[in-house]
């Protein structure tokens, strides 16, 4: 067996890292786009907030991606995040119709509050 196919090691990774966060982040650049893209049949979505769904959308999956692939950038990643989901309320059709503005957000607020877990020292286990 590979280090990969160990049992537990799918949960030791998800807790190494703030999954919920990255997680959050990438649905909610996903529903950017995916608003944008399938209109709802009764919206429109072109022009420029048509291309802002789709660059800030893209921009969050990407900071998604970066928190789970590299932890240590989760402030960057974090803060980023949080300052375009709120230029998407205003740039991208009220940040996907408020979801994904949510999703965004939220999942900031998770990156910026994640902390990873300490190993226990000696004096402690004593």
């Amino acid at each position: 067996m590979t280090a990969a196919f160990r049992p537990g090691a799918w949960s030791a990774w998800r807790r190494g890292r703030p999954f919920v966060a990255g997680l959050l982040l990438t649905l909610g650049g996903l529903e950017l786009i995916c608003v944008s893209w399938v209109g709802l049949g009764f919206l429109r979505f072109t022009g420029a907030a048509g291309a802002a769904s789709w660059a800030l959308g893209a921009l969050f999956v990407v900071a998604g991606v970066t928190t789970w692939r590299n932890p240590a950038l989760r402030y960057f990643s974090g803060v980023l995040a949080a300052v375009l989901s709120l230029v998407s309320l205003v740039a991208a059709n009220l940040g996907g119709l408020l979801l994904g503005f949510l999703l965004t957000a939220i999942g900031s607020a998770l990156a910026l509050a994640w902390v990873p877990r300490q190993a226990p020292s000696a004096q402690e286990e004593a």
